[in-house]
């Protein structure tokens, strides 16, 4: 086999491997966020963000242990390495993209809840 075939076969069973995680997590997951997130449209929205992070995960995760420095395994392919590496790349600041609009979500939620809290407070006093 030679190493373009591993690693589609490497990058196939990564991938694979967090689909059928992901598969069997999607109803447990939906429902737990649905009560944490109080309604359907913020439970879809994190639960399709949190697919997407797991995949692209699973992908970087390949992508770091493929050995791209064994220059004669590349022969055939001078230039993939290099094409590999910035994709590597290009993924692992799209996941810290995501992991920082997850952190801002995850601050904006809890601003929300707070002043949700607040002017329910304020309602009940109101009615006293």
């Amino acid at each position: 086999m030679n190493v373009l075939a591993s690693f589609c076969l490497a990058t196939s069973v990564a991938v694979g491997i967090a689909s059928v995680a992901l598969r069997a997590l999607h109803g447990p997951l939906h429902a737990v966020l649905v009560e944490l997130c109080g309604s359907e449209g913020r439970a879809r929205f994190w639960s399709i963000f949190s697919v997407v992070t797991i995949v692209l995960g699973a992908l970087f995760g390949m992508l770091v242990s493929f050995p791209l420095s064994e220059t004669y395994q590349w022969s055939d392919y001078p230039l993939l390495p290099l094409a590999f590496s910035a994709v590597r790349t290009s993924l692992f600041f799209l996941l810290v993209g995501l992991g920082m609009l997850g952190f801002v979500m995850l601050l904006g939620i809890g601003s929300h809840e707070n002043q949700r809290r607040q002017d329910a407070l304020s309602g009940l006093k109101g009615m006293q």
